[in-house]
């Protein structure tokens, strides 16, 4: 059985503030078996996560997408795909490129709600550690109507956020098998939500700190 958080920024996400090995030190020091970086429109992380994947703790290549209609995860992309375009074409460039295409933080109202109605994806993000209450429960609840997978992930920008939100599988430790599995609807989501302190408490860095000279 893996436990992996299927959604990890690093600073190659300009509004992030946790390095490819912090994300990987953290996860690890939480029992994780591994992370997907999921940086914004980059995958300048992925070369040196590839080199922290070993000893039983394995990286999955990933990239948030931002599209015409909203972000869209791609699980198991090592390339780029271009932002902009409308959620199917931006959902079909991930599949031919190996990945999967998870609705991420599905509605949150300032992150365009709408986006699960604009394209077939694999799977939803039924929980996302920083979507405010009542987000996940109808994220969550689109899914079981529309009989889509589901998956969870901290949507993690500081060290101290990944593993927040986890997937089981009980697959192999590889890429290709943990995507199979997740299409299959055999993930087991679990995860806490970024108390509302935090979440201040983050903006206040970003505005503040990330800019700074």
């Amino acid at each position: 059985m893996l436990r992996l958080d299927l959604h990890v920024h690093t600073t190659h996400s300009r509004d992030a503030f946790c390095s490819v090995g912090e994300a990987v030190k953290a996860a690890r020091a939480k029992g994780l078996d591994g992370i997907a970086i999921t940086d914004h429109d980059s995958i300048g992380g992925h070369p040196e996560a590839k080199k922290l994947s070993r000893d039983g703790f394995f990286v999955i290549p990933g990239i948030e997408v931002s599209s015409a209609d909203g972000h869209i995860l791609g699980l198991g992309v090592s390339e780029l795909v271009p932002r902009g375009l409308p959620a199917g074409e931006t959902v079909k460039l991930i599949r031919e490129l190996g990945g999967i295409a998870v609705a991420a933080h599905p509605f949150v109202p300032w992150k365009n709600p709408t986006l699960v109605y604009k394209a077939k994806f694999d799977a939803i993000e039924a929980f996302n550690s920083r979507a405010l209450f009542p987000s996940n429960r109808l994220a969550r609840r689109f899914a079981e109507r529309n009989r889509l997978p589901a998956t969870a992930g901290s949507d993690a920008h500081f060290p101290d956020e990944v593993g927040l939100a986890s997937v089981r599988l009980n697959c192999e430790g590889n890429v290709e098998s943990i995507l199979k599995e997740i299409k299959s609807g055999g993930a087991s989501i679990s995860g806490r939500s970024l108390p509302l302190p935090s979440h201040l408490q983050r903006i206040f860095y970003k505005i503040f700190l990330k800019h700074a000279p």
